[in-house]
């Protein structure tokens, strides 16, 4: 057993806070569940998410249809170079994609959350940059007028071209649109999460950005190895897999209890 995967199942409730306001922040609950051996399971109304590391593949189950999308799980792609980061927990759940580089962090201790010990990280993200503003186009030159005739035994003097002539404007026409104004540049999101030292599981996380605002806490943390029915498909389930891929091998049938 990896210590820095303990086996644990925790419970946790979300808060979300649009950023416009009059709109009632969104609740939402759900259960992590983490094997000794990388297996991963993740409960959210009546969907469960099931991710097998060691044999290549997820499984999606639907607990209205009972069935089970089983697709395999592609290999991680190559990242950039990325500063190295504090031992700490990222504001995801273990298995989630590398940060991209340019994010800042800041250690804030340790401290005590419902009784466990956890240890403080801030992240600042930065914006992505703006989209570049397509360039204006460019006014049709007119054709070169003629030279003005010089007058005999002056030196030749060029007389400045007449401005060219305006379009006549149509009756009813709309007028121009006006230059789009300057984007203000946007806030980076910040991420502050507090995880267990012992379970390695986040236990406080406040994000604020573009979104609005994200609250999610652990309310229960169990530590202690999950029965292995829950890493399998439930009996009566169908099994579905997507078009062109590999058969995957057939999940272990549970002993009868």
């Amino acid at each position: 057993m990896s210590p820095s995967v303990p086996p644990a199942t925790a419970e946790y409730t979300s808060s979300v806070q649009p950023p416009s306001p009059g709109f009632p922040p969104v609740q939402t609950a759900h259960r992590f569940t983490r094997a000794s051996d990388g297996k991963t399971r993740v409960d959210s109304g009546t969907t469960s998410v099931i991710s097998n590391p060691a044999a290549g593949h997820t499984i999606v189950l639907d607990h209205l249809k009972k069935t089970a999308l089983v697709t395999p799980t592609p290999p991680p792609a190559p990242q950039p170079a990325a500063p190295q980061m504090p031992q700490a927990s990222p504001p995801a759940f273990p298995g989630a994609p590398p940060q991209p580089p340019g994010i800042q962090s800041q250690n804030l201790g340790k401290s005590v959350f419902q009784g466990h010990e956890v240890e403080g990280t801030r992240y600042v993200i930065p914006p992505p940059p703006p989209p570049k503003l397509p360039g204006m186009p460019k006014s049709p030159q007119m054709p070169g007028m003629p030279k003005a005739p010089s007058m005999p035994g002056a030196p030749a003097a060029q007389m400045p071209a007449p401005p060219p002539p305006k379009p006549p404007g149509l009756p009813g026409a709309p007028a121009a649109p006006p230059a789009p104004a300057a984007q203000k540049p946007a806030a980076p999101t910040t991420v502050e999460t507090w995880t267990s030292t012992k379970m390695h599981l986040p236990m406080l996380t406040k994000m604020q950005g573009p979104f609005g605002q994200m609250t999610q806490a652990c309310h229960s943390a169990v530590p202690g190895e999950p029965h292995p029915a829950a890493f399998q498909i439930p009996p009566g389930y169908k099994v579905t897999q997507p078009p062109n891929t590999p058969t995957l091998p057939k999940t272990p049938t549970l002993p009868k209890l």
